[in-house]
């Protein structure tokens, strides 16, 4: 029963060291006080504190079982809970990590992508150049960025267009789907027919730009396209693609 106790408090203060690393990670980049990369390299000891919460939490549940004892069940549940949400964005990262394709730029028109105007007098740590025939491993093969783009994505690769509605629709209904998605609008055109917005992620609040394109599809059609690129690091974690298919969740012709 003594041990049962020792795991739940175990646990319950590991998952309290693992969430203080991890908000001193987040705050430390956040605020300027850390790298991108020194907030990750941060986050690893407060992955292991987490893990360590979670097998600790799962010993004392399965002491707790065994014995029919729920000694130290406020503590030990907390712990089981909260270490659950606690390593779930984190491992989800790392799962991303592997599976996703290992790129930081995508867009639906891989041959004709859009380009950036306002946002293009930012210097990113990665090109605006988007890059479709740089090779990248995909399924053990060594393809173009732009063939993974249409394998992997086939949904969003394809034409979205839109028939018997008027260019300058398509536009205003765009802007309307970017807002509804809380991107921070830098720049739009109803002329150009482009919006440039911004968007950070959760944690690290790194930040993607995005540029829409709209263009008249044949006489009586419309066509509208995204592109969506971090401004550094090598790989987004599929974080981009998952933003152009929101759009599209968003967005109705």
């Amino acid at each position: 029963m003594r041990f049962q106790i020792f795991a739940a408090r175990t646990a319950f203060a590991a998952l309290l060291l693992a969430v203080l690393a991890g908000i001193g990670a987040v705050a430390g980049v956040r605020l300027g006080l850390l790298t991108d990369k020194g907030g990750r390299t941060l986050m690893l000891p407060a992955v292991g504190l987490g893990l360590a919460a979670l097998a600790l939490a799962l010993l004392w549940l399965r002491l707790a079982l065994a014995r029919n004892e729920g000694e130290g069940k406020r503590m030990g549940l907390i712990a089981l809970v909260g270490a659950l949400a606690f390593l779930y964005s984190p491992l989800l990262y790392v799962y991303y990590g592997y599976t996703a394709l290992p790129i930081h730029d995508v867009t639906t028109d891989p041959g004709n992508p859009p380009q950036f105007v306002a946002l293009a007098k930012i210097n990113p740590a990665n090109s605006r150049v988007f890059e479709g025939s740089r090779k990248i491993p995909y399924k053990g093969e060594q393809v173009t960025v732009a063939y993974a783009l249409h394998e992997e994505y086939p949904l969003l690769t394809k034409p979205h267009v839109g028939l018997l509605i008027s260019p300058q629709k398509a536009f205003w209904r765009s802007h309307s789907a970017v807002q509804k998605l809380g991107w921070t609008i830098v720049d739009f055109s109803e002329k150009d027919l482009r919006i440039e917005a911004i968007d950070k992620s959760l944690w690290f609040g790194r930040i993607s730009d995005i540029v829409i394109r709209v263009r008249p599809a044949g006489s009586i059609g419309v066509r509208v396209d995204l592109r969506a690129e971090s401004r550094d690091g090598e790989f987004d974690h599929g974080r981009n693609a998952a933003r152009i298919k929101a759009f599209f969740r968003e967005f109705k012709f």
